[in-house]
């Protein structure tokens, strides 16, 4: 009778799920609006770097996020996109847009000189986020 006593909070605890990333609250907090407006502007992909237009000293920085990328995945793939605001006039769109291009190239020139073979690496360009910007996006 001793012996199951004592093994019965033993097998109680070995039921029991290893705590996770759930919430122990009764109502958990749900995600604040920044975060959830960050994730909307990026149509839910987080961009590694964004780098705001006329911004010249972004190569040590994006050098420093390519090395951090591949150093977790060393077969990455890199994407940059020019993304500016929905203006609800196409053709202003892609006026900021082709604007915005000799930026992205730069940035495109900065990652194959950081080692990056130019077929890791696509282009694009879309209308969304807050601000004109060029993201770059590690796949």
């Amino acid at each position: 009778m001793r012996r199951a006593l004592f093994l019965l909070p033993a097998l109680a605890l070995a039921s029991c799920a290893p705590p996770g990333r759930q919430s122990f609250a009764a109502s958990p907090e749900g995600a604040d609006t920044q975060t959830i407006a960050a994730a909307t502007a990026f149509q839910g992909r987080i961009p590694l770097v964004s780098i705001q237009p006329g911004t010249r000293d972004f190569a040590a920085p994006l050098q420093q996020a390519v090395k951090q990328a591949l150093a977790i995945k060393p077969d990455a793939v890199f994407q940059v996109m020019s993304a500016t605001p929905a203006s609800g006039n196409p053709d202003a769109d892609t006026k900021i847009l082709a604007a915005l291009m000799p930026q992205a190239e730069a940035v495109v020139a900065a990652i194959i000189a950081d080692g990056i073979p130019a077929a890791r690496i696509t282009t694009g360009a879309k209308t969304a986020g807050q601000t004109p910007q060029i993201l770059v996006y590690v796949k």
